[in-house]
């Protein structure tokens, strides 16, 4: 190869690289969910439950939640860790509780024809409970694991 040809391919490289590490940057200094809002409340929830901390989750979920469901058998399937990027939308408030859309956005996999990113949209429920009144989810977005019969 002569001198253009590794300059070019060198500086591509470069930037692939630049590129990659500006996106780590970028990522993980994300804001914290504000935990006073629904949003905040489901987003932190789903945080907890990719960074493997079911502990947390549980404790998001409205008393009609947990009594749905086995504390243990919670904490033992919640948590997904992934890499998925977490946004929210059409939040709602009403005099019942709130509502929230939670996006989930699963970055493309490599592939030899690259890859395609995809979304996927989950109505969350939640409620106010407590004195001071704060945000709980009555419906999570994994409900799968509230459905089993108390021991």
């Amino acid at each position: 190869m002569d001198r253009f040809t590794l300059a070019v391919v060198g500086g591509v490289l470069a930037l692939v690289v630049v590129g990659l590490a500006a996106a780590a940057v970028l990522r993980d200094r994300a804001q914290p969910p504000d935990p006073t809002t629904p949003g905040g409340v489901v987003l932190t929830y789903e945080l907890a439950e990719q960074r493997g901390d079911p502990q947390t989750a549980w404790d998001l979920l409205a008393a009609s939640a947990q009594a749905k469901a086995d504390h243990e058998r919670f904490l033992a399937f919640a948590g997904h860790p992934d890499t998925a990027y977490l946004t929210t939308e059409n939040e709602q408030i009403d005099s019942l509780g709130a509502s929230v859309v939670l996006v989930r956005t699963t970055p493309a996999s490599g592939g030899i024809f690259g890859g395609s990113s995809y979304s996927s949209r989950t109505t969350v429920r939640l409620v106010a409970e407590g004195s001071p009144s704060a945000w709980r989810i009555s419906v999570p977005p994994d409900d799968y694991l509230l459905r089993t019969v108390k021991p």
